[in-house]
């Protein structure tokens, strides 16, 4: 990120300019010098100014995004961390999917399923295997809505998408990026998306897939949802279900609304520049900055102040983000140019905004990194014991958290201890450490597959007549049934 930024700024170092040109258009913040009244008025100066200015508003507006891509992955972090509270988080994790290649990212360049190496397509360019692609995703497409309508129709979905089919340069470039230029690992030229209310949602929209059109599918790729997996970059996480119709493999990617509200349709503009500045490769926003000569920063600072001005910060309202977010953005320039009182002023402020916001509140991840913020802006200015309040803020704050995921797995063990002597039991189990952690994660999915067991009942009991009549194997909430469900803890698509 440093890199990029630097690169900007000294787009135009070593051109021919005169004497304080970039002054001429910034006030100082380090010195209010004399200025070269002659050398501000002279042609070649205010080029040379504009192209400064120019400059350093690009790298204000890429700091922004920098900002605003790492605020998003922590939104999508925190859904997650939600999400595996859920009572059937422990046996969706148990899955194994199908034909899943694991961990996201481009270091999976070996993908199982992919597109059909037709005979003609060893005497074409590799633009035309790609139009001819283009040309079987057409073909699918129909026959991809049918199967999205009857999804949707028995579920209720929150979002339904179709394509449109892929670009051909689209195409040509993510073969080149991401599978060594193999067009033929392109497998959602032809796609859909659905977005599912929760995991139970998830759970029954897998099921009804597999009984309804299993033959056709391909693959479910489900490892992102795991939460011993990596996210895609930029902390997203989805399911994919690949289906082959018209001898053509496309694609339904399945989002779970809690994900699919952080950024909406706008999540693969999100993911791509995640990808392209390699956002997860570090933690603060503010490292952006590293390496920016004091200079540059004190024309940033009055950048931020520029695009600020029509919003005050005591004017400043709880839903106004946009601006938030450059406030905020400026509270990292005031911290590595030193100005830690103006950054104390906006964190307050900040602070005051997120606690009163409805959506936020003052226990909310965005409210208590605005504290660690200001815990380290306070130790600078030596307000050691207002300082140190904070920390133990936000550390009760932290066992809120573990106490919330410690209730979440209680309630799950609760099913599974059915008496006294199976606790005590339990306790005095001579085995290994880590046959106990085996045998609790089996507990948990067990219980959790409970869980899911009485959802699906009462939510989604069509499931059972449509098992039925797809002949599938499906357990049943009957009695005979559970037991077997018990026994078999870790379920596979494959099945």
């Amino acid at each position: 990120m440093a890199s990029y930024s630097n690169k900007l700024i000294r787009a135009n170092k070593g051109k021919k300019s005169g004497s304080g040109a970039a002054a001429g258009i910034y006030y100082s913040i380090e010195n209010n010098g004399e200025k070269d009244e002659q050398a501000v008025f002279e042609e070649e100066a205010l080029e040379s100014i504009a192209k400064r200015r120019a400059v350093i508003k690009d790298s204000w507006d890429f700091y922004r995004m920098i900002c605003s891509l790492l605020r998003d992955r922590r939104k999508y972090n925190e859904v997650f961390r939600k999400l595996q509270l859920d009572p059937v988080y422990p046996y969706l994790h148990s899955m194994t999917g199908l034909n899943d290649p694991g961990d996201t990212g481009y270091e999976n360049t070996d993908k199982e399923v992919i597109q059909k190496d037709l005979v003609r397509y060893q005497t074409m360019t590799r633009t035309e295997v790609a139009e001819d692609l283009s040309k079987q995703a057409e073909k699918a497409m129909p026959s991809l809505v049918e199967i999205c309508k009857a999804l949707a129709g028995s579920l209720g979905m929150e979002e339904v998408g179709i394509g449109p089919i892929k670009e051909i340069q689209a195409a040509l470039k993510k073969a080149e990026k991401k599978y060594d230029g193999d067009l033929l690992k392109i497998t959602d030229m032809c796609r859909a998306l659905l977005v599912v209310k929760d995991l139970p949602s998830l759970l029954a929209l897998l099921e009804l897939a597999r009984d309804s059109f299993g033959p056709l599918i391909r693959r479910v790729k489900m490892s992102s949802l795991k939460s011993d997996h990596k996210s895609l970059p930029g902390g997203y996480r989805h399911c994919i279900i690949n289906v082959e119709l018209k001898e053509h493999i496309c694609e339904i990617q399945v989002h779970l609304w809690p994900m699919w509200l952080v950024c909406g349709v706008d999540g693969f503009r999100h993911y791509r520049h995640c990808v392209e500045y390699n956002t997860d490769s570090f933690e603060d926003a503010f490292d952006a900055l590293e390496g920016l000569d004091r200079k540059t920063m004190a024309e940033l600072i009055v950048m931020a102040e520029e695009a600020v001005a029509e919003t005050p910060l005591v004017s400043l309202e709880w839903f106004q983000e946009k601006f938030i977010l450059d406030y905020f953005a400026e509270v990292g320039l005031f911290m590595k140019h030193g100005l830690y009182v103006w950054a104390e002023i906006t964190l307050r402020q900040l602070i005051r905004l997120r606690t009163e916001s409805p959506d936020i509140g003052p226990e909310h991840h965005e409210t208590i990194l605005l504290y660690t913020y200001l815990e380290e802006v306070l130790k600078m200015l030596g307000q050691d014991k207002e300082a140190k309040e904070i920390r133990t803020r936000i550390k009760e704050n932290a066992k809120r958290l573990k106490s919330e995921k410690d209730e979440a797995e209680k309630s799950m063990w609760d099913f599974v201890i059915a008496a006294p002597t199976e606790a005590i039991d339990m306790i005095m189990d001579p085995n290994k450490k880590e046959r106990e952690e085996e045998q609790k994660l089996r507990k948990e999915v067990k219980a959790s597959k409970k869980q899911w067991r009485m959802i699906r009942k009462e939510r989604f009991s069509f499931l059972d007549a449509n098992t039925s009549a797809s002949g599938g194997s499906v357990t049943t909430a009957g009695t005979a049934e559970e037991k077997k469900v018990d026994d078999d803890v870790v379920t596979s698509l494959e099945a």
